[in-house]
């Protein structure tokens, strides 16, 4: 018999709901100053026009299937540091950095080739010659940037993993400030520069993705932990096992990522074909939706870090009380979020809406039940994502990407499809099938969170897939 403490449902302890929520909460601040970052586009693009919404939100969703897939694969990072940190190897936490750098300068520079081809992509898929045409600078100026947000991330991954968020939260700070500012003056030309309209709010962004890898970069080089190792010393060097290792490691939870931010993005596609009011409704409810999700979000990457580091000193006890506190927070934090997007949904999406633009009765009226269903689907998706960073610390990715694909591409995208057009419900039905494969995601994976650390507390298996030091 297992002692109720070493149960896969133990109960955790007020001191470790503490502990996870005093780290996750400068995360999610840094997260949502990140993602103001993209909502300070989407609100400018609103303000120039709806059409200028639609076009540029279609924009984005071209290019965050590549921006996310990285962030799946370069998020592994955060979780061999503190897996190594944990086991007394910090010369390796300095490799796996040192590595991740190189990878993500690398995917930059590769997923460059089909965001500036997103215009013939646009078309290919059917949209408007128009929607293509408007999104043609702002795609370029965007794939310009690529490579310096994904050097960031991978600073930001390797700061997590040593449990130190300032310098990410004053580096995400630096670059809101500096986009807001940018945004303005390139998208409406102020101070005798040319008004570039969408391009220049693209144009924005990438500056901004600069300006905080070279301060974020300076924090790293200078400030303790980091300095100690010398991170930056011989960076180019490749090596071969590490590199193996992030990607052996990444990639499944990179396509994971993927997959469910490439299901929005099919999503916005597939809606797309009502028209700009659906596509525009369909952008402000996934910003909203975005931007709520930075909560659970910022909870499982701290989890991702809580239980690497706790797997990493081969400590079980830990990994359950870290994993399961997590999804405690990330169930109340569930439940709060579907109670305020219900109550204030109208109000969130005139946020994005001029209400003088001729399309804004129609977009209003989708954005409305869009926003319902994105507060049905909270309380899966957060457990989901938590899920998922509990299984990512200890280095389970694989099974829980193949789950992730099926639940994102078949049940999600299949029930939205047949809804919308079978079933003849419209836009409105395809954003519901959203929900239904993120709440089947939730269901799948905290059985297997539970079943392996039931498996590991009975002795019958290792509670990391792959040792700290292989």
């Amino acid at each position: 018999m297992l002692e109720k403490a070493h149960s896969p449902f133990a109960r955790p302890s007020l001191s470790v709901l503490s502990e996870i929520g005093r780290f996750a909460i400068p995360i999610c601040i840094a997260q949502f100053a990140s993602i103001g970052i993209f909502t300070a586009d989407l609100w400018m693009m609103g303000q120039l026009s709806t059409f200028d919404l639609a076009a540029g939100s279609l924009a984005v969703r071209l290019y965050q299937p590549f921006y996310f897939m990285s962030l799946g694969l370069l998020s592994i990072i955060s979780a061999l540091v503190a897996q190594s940190l944990g086991a007394d190897q910090p010369e390796n936490a300095r490799s796996v950095f040192r590595q991740g750098l190189i990878l993500s300068a690398g995917l930059g520079l590769c997923f460059m080739i089909p965001v500036l081809a997103g215009e013939t992509l646009m078309l290919a898929l059917g949209q408007s010659k128009e929607i293509a045409a408007r999104a043609r600078d702002f795609l370029f100026w965007s794939a310009l940037g690529l490579p310096a947000s994904l050097v960031f991330l991978s600073m930001r991954f390797f700061t997590m993993g040593y449990g130190e968020t300032r310098p990410q939260l004053n580096a995400t700070f630096i670059g809101l400030g500096f986009n807001l500012c940018a945004n303005l003056v390139l998208a409406h030309g102020l101070f005798g520069m040319p008004a570039l309209g969408l391009g220049g709010i693209a144009l924005a962004t990438s500056l901004t993705y600069i300006v905080m890898c070279l301060y974020l970069g300076l924090m790293i080089k200078i400030k303790k932990p980091f300095a100690a190792t010398r991170p930056f010393e011989r960076w180019w060097a490749i090596d071969v096992p590490i590199m193996k290792k992030i990607i052996q490691i990444g990639w499944p939870n990179g396509f994971l990522v993927m997959s469910e931010t490439g299901m929005f993005s099919v999503a916005a596609f597939i809606i797309g074909l009502f028209g700009a009011g659906p596509l525009a409704a369909a952008a402000v409810s996934n910003q909203i939706a975005a931007m709520v999700f930075m909560i659970p979000l910022s909870i499982a990457q701290a989890c991702a870090v809580k239980v690497g580091r706790a797997a990493g000193a081969d400590n079980p006890h830990q990994v359950n009380q870290y994993g399961n506190g997590g999804l405690f927070l990330g169930c109340l934090m569930g439940i709060i979020l579907t109670s305020m997007i219900f109550i204030f949904a109208e109000k969130l999406g005139f946020l994005f809406i001029n209400p003088a633009d001729l399309l804004s009765t129609q977009t209003i009226a989708l954005v409305v039940p869009m926003l319902f269903i994105t507060a049905l689907f909270q309380l899966g998706d957060s457990l989901q994502v938590i899920a998922t960073a509990n299984l990512r610390g200890l280095s389970d990715t694989k099974i829980p990407a193949f789950y992730g694909f099926i639940c994102f591409w078949i049940v999600s995208l299949g029930s939205g499809v047949l809804m919308a057009f079978w079933l003849n419900w419209g836009p409105v039905a395809v954003w519901a099938g959203l929900g239904l494969g993120l709440t089947l995601n939730a269901i799948i994976l905290l059985v297997r969170w539970w079943r392996h650390m039931h498996l590991v507390n009975s002795g019958h298996a290792r509670l990391l897939n792959v040792s700290v030091n292989n």
